[in-house]
């Protein structure tokens, strides 16, 4: 069971801290950043009427606990001890002035399980006599009290006292702004709370904001007995319902057709839930500026005490019906996610915009489906990538004339050697993936945008030159000798074979030493005979009809290679498992060329074929821009 209460409700109650977790260890980075955000949240009345600490969970200790002269519930402290223990010595810095203030109500009691006298070294106030190194947690205890004094004698700091002893010391009433905590309290029947202490340390049990609205929502001591039997069947089915769509969006496929983070964090129903209290956090403004720690979490709750205050249009409601409410905006954001993701369309178009717009679209493309039918909405998704692609720029050349960019004339490095079109470059080839996956034949074909995105984060995509001659040199003998036997098994197949080059590669093969100069100059005849069989030029090479999408992995290995290497080291990274997009296989496979002369050279024919393609997909979706001019 879980509640948000104030710190105050802590005070005249004994914790023990067990002997399974880790002492104090807090420090003083640690103690000053506590204290910044409380004195950041006491002078800024607009950042709400509460300040949230990160969960405290606490199991009832049924056993003798060991208090002097204690006869009330003790509970252990299963996570949370470094900050209870910071607020207590705190407290006790703060015990003139909040005895001024009449705040006389008698602080907690903490015992470290470890060290037998450490519940008379906290109530003696030992910690303010010095440095104690009786043991390490007394170190610690006794660093992190001269933290706080020092902190307080800063000049920034003036008047801290005053401001900070009521939001510390008040409890949840009408008017009062104060400190809380999330309480947890392990079910008494889990017998095994240091099975618990673990989960909730390595991470298993993370108590994210999704968590803390669970237990906002979904807790039944806020109901009276006689209706709970009613309303707990309702909380059981949204739980289930929760669980549901918690399962969905781990499946890699839908979550990242969806997000372009990572998969990090446990609860993926937080990112609906984000987007939720984002648009209220807009309407309402609840908060001046987002807060700092569980922004998404706060911000619901204030909607739902809002709800619970004001009603709807200003009729007043139960709090099961204000529950419903919120989780009526959770399920209708799943449920177009669903409809999206299974239609292929929709999953291609909406998916393409994700990945290159962000999740900002989301609530957007609702509005419009909300408001058009399939097919008006699949006809304003192309309208919006015909939008985004679309090539709206110009530069100036050398001469210092301007031109218009277009598809034709995009470069991976201009003439100027300091300006590029990259980034439309990427856009473009992405698009070019996309759709080709769209238009497949292949049943039930799907772009891989989990494949594609992970990628994106790791390994990072980069643009690769198709045909070109990469100006790293090769310096280290077995690495000369395994890009000449690569390329012997090329130039074998050309048409006519030079031989005089083939048996200067051969000799070199089998030298002792290779002289770097004897190489560079060996590499350069080989490429010449290449471009000469290619009918490529310099001045194309940075085109858009040279370019494909590579990861920056497979990329790098390619280094120094020509076209017929490239292929084939690429089809060994696809049988390793790398992922190679369909219309980088295609260009390698000279898909889209009619009858290909040969397989060993990337011709002008191929170029001017691959080009073409690309054409026609960019002008598909220019030509749905309303009033648009191909």
């Amino acid at each position: 069971m879980s509640k948000t209460e104030s710190l105050v409700s802590f005070f005249d109650q004994p914790f023990n801290i067990p002997h399974y977790q880790r002492g104090y260890r807090w420090e003083e980075q640690e103690v000053h950043e506590l204290l910044d955000d409380l004195w950041a949240f006491s002078k800024d009345r607009e950042s709400g009427d509460f300040y949230c600490l990160q969960p405290i969970v606490l199991k009832k200790n049924e056993a003798k606990h060991g208090f002097k002269n204690e006869t009330k519930q003790c509970f252990d402290v299963l996570d949370g001890q470094q900050r209870l223990t910071t607020l207590y010595l705190l407290l006790v810095y703060l015990e003139d002035k909040r005895k001024e203030d009449n705040y006389n109500k008698p602080l907690f009691r903490l015992k470290y399980e470890t060290r037998k006298k450490s519940e008379e070294f906290l109530i003696e106030q030992q910690f303010k006599k010095g440095i104690d190194e009786t043991n390490i947690d007394y170190y610690h205890i006794c660093k992190a009290y001269q933290a706080i004094d020092e902190w307080f004698l800063d000049e920034k700091h003036a008047g801290a006292k005053s401001k900070l002893v009521p939001i510390l010391m008040d409890d949840i009433g009408k008017g009062n702004r104060n400190v809380r905590f999330i309480r947890y309290e392990v079910p008494a029947e889990d017998t095994k709370p240091i099975d618990v202490f673990i989960r909730l340390n390595v991470g298993k049990i993370p108590l994210t904001d999704a968590e803390l609205i669970k237990a906002l929502l979904l807790q039944q001591d806020k109901y009276d007995e006689d209706e709970i039997k009613y309303i707990g069947m309702r909380l059981f089915e949204i739980a289930t319902e929760w669980d549901r769509i918690e399962y969905a969006l781990q499946e890699e496929g839908f979550w990242f057709f969806l997000s372009n983070s990572g998969n990090e964090k446990p609860t993926h129903i937080e990112f609906i839930f984000d987007l939720v209290a984002k648009n209220l956090q807009k309407e309402k403004k609840y908060f001046k500026s987002d807060p700092k720690k569980h922004a998404t979490f706060l911000i619901l709750s204030q909607y739902v005490q809002d709800l619970l205050d004001n009603g709807i249009n200003g009729e007043q409601i139960s709090r099961i019906k204000v529950v419903e409410t919120v989780w009526e905006q959770i399920t209708t954001y799943f449920e177009y996610f669903k409809e999206w993701y299974s239609n292929r369309e929709l999953y291609h178009y909406i998916g393409f915009l994700i990945a290159v717009r962000g999740n900002n679209i989301i609530d957007d493309t609702i509005t419009k489906s909300k408001l058009l039918g399939k097919k008006k909405l699949i006809e304003e998704l192309e309208a919006e990538i015909g939008k985004f692609v679309l090539i709206d720029k110009k530069r100036k050349n050398q001469d210092d004339s301007e031109i218009t960019v277009n598809l034709d004339n995009l470069n991976y490095e201009n003439e100027d050697q300091s300006s590029h079109d990259r980034k439309e470059i990427l856009d473009i080839l992405l698009l070019h993936n996309v759709y080709a996956s769209l238009k497949s034949d292949k049943e039930k074909a799907r772009f891989p945008f989990s494949l594609y995105k992970k990628t994106k984060r790791h390994e990072k995509w980069s643009l690769e030159h198709i045909h070109a001659r990469n100006s790293t040199t090769i310096t280290d003998l077995e690495g000369q000798r395994s890009w000449i036997r690569d390329h012997v098994r090329s130039l074998k197949r050309m048409n006519p074979v030079d031989a005089d080059l083939l048996s200067r590669m051969e000799t070199l093969l089998v030298a002792t030493d290779i002289d770097n100069q004897e190489f560079e100059d060996l590499v350069d005849d080989v490429y010449q005979a290449i471009d000469t069989q290619e009918d490529s030029s310099e001045s194309r090479k940075h085109r858009l009809e040279n370019l494909c999408l590579l990861d920056s992995a497979t990329n790098s290995m390619l280094s120094n290679s020509v076209f017929d290497v490239k292929r084939e080291k690429i089809k060994k990274r696809e049988v390793e498992g790398a992922y190679v997009p369909i219309c980088t296989r295609n260009v390698f496979m000279k898909a889209y060329t009619e009858y290909p002369a040969n397989n060993f050279y990337w011709t002008a024919e191929d170029r001017t074929s691959y080009l073409n393609d690309i054409r026609s997909v960019y002008e598909y979706f220019i030509g749905k821009i309303p009033n648009s001019k191909k």
